[in-house]
C-alpha cells in the first residue's frame, strides 16, 4: 500500500527510517542488503521532503514520490 505523506509526515518517516537503520547497521553491518534498503528508502523520504519544502509544507504532492 502505498500514502503520499505531507511535509511533517515525512520528517518523521525520516527519523524512523534512520533508527532502523542504525538499529540494523550495529547489528549486521554497513553492507548488510536490510541497512542499504533502509538507506534507499531514507533516500526517497528526503527527497519527498524537499519536493514539500518548495511546495507547501502541509499538503500532500500529486504525482510525487510515494511510499
Amino acid at each position: 500500500m502505498t500514502t503520499a505523506l505531507t511535509y511533517d509526515a515525512c520528517l518523521e518517516k525520516i527519523e524512523s527510517l534512520r533508527e532502523k537503520m542504525i538499529h540494523a547497521a550495529a547489528k549486521h553491518g554497513m553492507s548488510h542488503p536490510l541497512v542499504l534498503d533502509y538507506s534507499q528508502e531514507l533516500d526517497r523520504a528526503h527527497n519527498l521532503a524537499m519536493m514539500h519544502h518548495n511546495h507547501e509544507k502541509n499538503k500532500p504532492l500529486k504525482g510525487a514520490f510515494e511510499f
